[in-house]
């Protein structure tokens, strides 16, 4: 079987979706399918894509508008089996999916969403989103297999579209479990990550301001991995707060011994659908405080670790669930542990199902 992925960004970008198309891509490999990534063009940057089509970057988001490439789309499309485009909001993806509908191709979209609008550009720039979320997004949304990685992404798809989203767990890839951290001493610094694009929508200054309210109680350092348009800001905040280290983007291997390191993860988005960085750290059984937001309560599968998944924008009520944490570490590091046990048991089976969901959208071409 061939496969096309379609996505507006891929690796070496830093992002959610990026990281969810490399292993998928890995996944249908696996499985002995033919797999071809097809998506926009960046100025002056490698990509791991197979094809690209020139594209314009729109509004402080970046939002990717295609300006050409539209014989690479269509040829693209025309070769595959099955196309699986990524995120709604994106117009590529959006057109790969009506391609293959005038082809005869069967077709996922992943909505990649929560279905809240983004809090983000220009009261202008939102509104041509907006707009062609309602047309031609719309469109391929009804015209495609929807799919959501997170439950909060279904229920947004049917109150966005109003049609039924198929829900695939995040395909998490293999990961192997972290080892422990010894507790902290009263003296000694609570060790917290933050790991995550530097943007508002994740509001890592948030996370700077619940370690400066813990820290009017104990030591604590906080060491933030991402990069973003937040970046001169968390600069300057490092600037005048030594226990405040800014990493910038870093290769896989190092964010996964960054978790490592840690004591606790830290998670402050307040628009978002899976949490991905905190979903990976959590399967690996890192302890882990975060915002209630998209699937993150979900992700709490042990009832004793409800307690660390607190309000959206709220620094004092991160920094005491920090605080908690911290002060009895070794109390809830064992329930972390058989938490991200079962988590990777629900996440691993991500391949078995995406692939029934190629099916499916197979079987509902040909009227079956």
């Amino acid at each position: 079987m061939r496969i096309l992925l379609v996505s507006s960004f891929v690796l070496p970008h830093a992002g959610g979706v990026e990281q969810f198309v490399a292993t998928v891509r890995r996944t249908f490999e696996e499985a002995g399918c033919e797999v071809r990534v097809l998506a926009c063009r960046r100025p002056e940057e490698d990509t791991s894509a197979d094809a690209v089509v020139p594209t314009r970057f729109v509004g402080d988001s970046g939002w990717p508008v295609p300006v050409g490439g539209w014989r690479v789309l269509w040829r693209e499309v025309g070769r595959a089996d099955a196309v699986i485009a990524n995120a709604a909001i994106h117009v590529l993806p959006v057109l790969a999916v009506l391609a293959a509908r005038r082809r005869g191709v069967p077709a996922l979209l992943v909505v990649h969403g929560s279905g809240r609008p983004l809090p983000t550009g220009s009261a202008a720039f939102r509104g041509a989103r907006r707009a062609f979320q309602r047309t031609l997004g719309r469109m391929a949304v009804r015209r495609a297999l929807p799919v959501s990685v997170s439950w909060a992404g279904v229920q947004g798809v049917r109150a966005r579209f109003g049609v039924r989203a198929e829900h695939l767990p995040y395909p998490l890839p293999e990961l192997p479990p972290a080892r422990p951290v010894a507790a902290p001493g009263p003296e000694d610094p609570l060790l917290v990550a933050w790991i995550g694009r530097l943007s508002p929508e994740k509001d890592p200054e948030s996370a700077v301001a619940a370690v400066e309210r813990v820290r009017d109680e104990r030591p604590a350092v906080l060491d933030v991995f991402g990069d973003g348009r937040l970046r001169p800001r968390l600069d300057a905040l490092a600037t005048a707060r030594p226990w405040l280290t800014v990493h910038g983007s870093r290769p896989w291997p190092e964010i996964l011994e960054a978790q490592e390191r840690a004591h606790v993860l830290l998670s402050t988005s307040v628009w978002d659908n899976a949490q991905v960085a905190l979903l990976e750290a959590l399967a690996r059984g890192v302890p882990a405080v975060s915002t209630a937001v998209g699937d993150a309560p979900r992700y709490l599968l042990e009832p004793s670790l409800e307690r660390f998944c607190v309000a959206p924008g709220d620094p004092d009520t991160l920094a005491r669930a920090l605080a908690e944490l911290g002060g009895s570490y070794d109390r809830f590091r064992g329930g972390f542990a058989v938490n991200g046990e079962r988590l990777r048991a629900i996440h691993g089976d991500a391949g078995h199902v995406l692939r029934e969901l190629v099916a499916l959208a197979g079987a509902r071409r040909d009227g079956r």
